[in-house]
């Protein structure tokens, strides 16, 4: 993650989705922040200022519904 802003927002995924406790959350690198986020989540998608992220258990569906416009 580039921005400050990307790793608070992943940060309070984390708590929302009860990933790991605020406690937790707190005292973990920006290392342990994505590793931890990415037990759970699949990233689909990473542009310079935005980062897309999609759970697990929904990429079939996720697949099954995105198009894909490739040079």
């Amino acid at each position: 993650m580039n921005y400050l802003g990307e790793e608070r927002a992943a940060r309070k995924i984390l708590i929302e989705d009860k990933l790991a406790k605020p406690e937790e959350v707190a005292i973990m690198t920006c290392v342990e922040v994505c590793e931890k986020l990415l037990e759970e989540y699949e990233v689909v998608s990473c542009e310079e200022e935005d980062i897309t992220i999609v759970k697990k258990e929904d990429m079939k569906t996720y697949n099954s519904i995105v198009k894909i416009l490739e040079r």
